[in-house]
């Protein structure tokens, strides 16, 4: 497609933003009265739900303002399913939605990701009664973070796995930092509390896990001081996670050390727009891209997704990659004013 020909561009991201949007309704199981209503599963008729993957999926529903009761309804049903500490399981439905539990790939980001949503959600409806209804349970959810919490600022992966990730504690600081911002417009005293609660994971990613010398990040740090090399040929953890930083806020996109980041994956991986199937998209990449204003890149891995993956109707094709898939063509129709008309 012609990047001269805009209005043709313009319209080609607003019609596969909505198809994706009606794929990622698609995915959630309406069942009023079921213990189910409101879980967003990774594909469409099928029960398998990761709570991880169906916060980015709410989140890019709430791009549709007629799918904000949607959200609200998997809002509900997370907050439904805690565990007492705090946390959430992986839950897998049959046909009659009897539910079979299953341990969660991490607890720290489930609930960072999930307080994000939280705030975005308030942020669109400004349903305010929603956040003081549940808030105690809410509070649960970030508590669970807190007892996540090492010495060091950083935050394992699981209670029984003890690994702190980068990409986790990039997530659990947006989240805190999210939930945070909420509970002060709210007026609520425990705003300061996890504001610095935020701000520790902050320090603890840079004191811990930024390598002065190479200029790039460590993936993990698997105990108090035992953190793993990194290797920058290495995609996924060690090259991907070096964009979370400046993906969640903890560094401007803008910024000199985000810039270098950005080249550097680049310089390693600039297979990351025509990744095929049987692996995975990483949609998310092509958001990331635009974040740091690679319109064209974004834009490019949009195409390729669309023709390779939704298209061929790929078995890897899931719920949070239909998501990032979304945010990012919301992201280049709020900025077309930026990349298109500049022609870049």
């Amino acid at each position: 497609m012609s990047y001269s020909n805009m209005s043709e561009i313009i319209r080609a991201l607003k019609n596969n933003m909505a198809s994706q949007v009606a794929w990622l309704k698609s995915c959630q199981i309406l069942s009023p009265g079921s213990s189910a209503d409101g879980a967003i599963g990774r594909y469409p008729d099928q029960g398998w739900v990761m709570p991880y993957f169906a916060n980015f999926a709410a989140m890019a529903l709430l791009e549709d303002v007629n799918a904000h009761l949607l959200v609200e309804r998997y809002l509900n049903w997370y907050l439904a399913n805690l565990e007492d500490d705090g946390t959430i399981k992986d839950y897998h439905y049959d046909e009659n939605l009897n539910a079979k539990k299953a341990s969660p790939d991490s607890e720290d980001a489930y609930a960072g990701s999930y307080l994000s949503l939280v705030a975005a959600y308030h942020e669109r409806t400004r349903k305010t009664n929603w956040v003081r209804k549940n808030l105690p349970a809410l509070k649960k959810v970030a508590n669970c973070i807190v007892n996540l919490t090492d010495r060091d600022g950083l935050t394992f992966a699981l209670a029984k796995y003890r690994v702190k990730y980068l990409m986790d504690n990039c997530e659990v600081y947006r989240g805190l930092a999210d939930f945070a911002g909420l509970l002060d417009y709210l007026g609520d005293q425990e705003a300061s509390v996890f504001n610095a609660r935020a701000k520790a994971v902050a320090t603890g990613i840079e004191k811990s896990l930024w390598d002065a010398r190479r200029t790039c990040y460590y993936p993990s740090k698997t105990s108090w001081w035992l953190r793993p090399g990194v290797n920058l040929k290495k995609f996924y953890p060690d090259a991907t996670c070096q964009l979370f930083p400046a993906l969640y806020g903890l560094i401007e996109p803008g910024s000199e050390r985000a810039a270098n980041l950005y080249e550097l994956f680049n310089s390693n991986h600039p297979e990351w727009l025509t990744i095929k199937p049987p692996d995975y998209p990483w949609a998310i990449l092509g958001y990331c891209a635009s974040l740091h204003g690679d319109y064209k890149r974004a834009y490019e891995k949009l195409r390729y997704v669309r023709e390779e993956y939704i298209a061929t109707k790929s078995g890897n094709w899931f719920c949070a990659e239909a998501a990032f898939f979304v945010l990012t063509c919301a992201r280049l129709l709020q900025r077309s004013g930026e990349w298109l008309f500049a022609g870049s």
